[in-house]
């Protein structure tokens, strides 16, 4: 576990790099496949965001911030909303007047706003930790 926390602003920017470049790709080429592996990709940039964030809150070695505090409730707001939504679409609701869709096309929104804000958050809370890691006592 250490290894990759040691490692997760690179692990961030691979990633991010990566996306990019087959946004490129899929724009310059017009492959449709290559519109999967945005999402899929995509999907991995947040796991693997949300996943080293939630482990550094809780470890002692880093410094809790505002910025990580912050990213920790909008990103959990997110999974939350999205994990939320897929089961609502398995199991079928009455929603005669539409609110709970009306609720979910609302969350998307904020979601599409949200994610690039969040990837940005969570590289400049990896470059704070990488330079201020706090020294741990025996």
């Amino acid at each position: 576990m250490k290894t990759i926390l040691t490692y997760d602003l690179r692990i961030q920017q691979s990633l991010i790099l990566l996306f990019l470049a087959t946004i490129l790709a899929a724009i310059i080429t017009k492959q449709e496949f290559l519109g999967v592996i945005i999402i899929v990709e995509f999907f991995l940039i947040a796991i693997a965001q949300y996943s080293l964030n939630i482990i550094k809150t809780f470890s002692k070695k880093y410094v809790k911030t505002d910025s990580r505090k912050v990213y920790v409730f909008i990103s959990t707001y997110v999974v939350i909303g999205f994990l939320i939504l897929i089961l609502s679409s398995l199991f079928k609701f009455e929603d005669t007047e539409q609110n709970l869709k009306n609720i979910f096309e609302l969350m998307v929104m904020s979601w599409i706003f949200l994610s690039p804000v969040l990837i940005i958050q969570s590289l400049m809370i990896s470059f704070f930790d990488a330079k201020n890691i706090v020294n741990e006592q025996p």
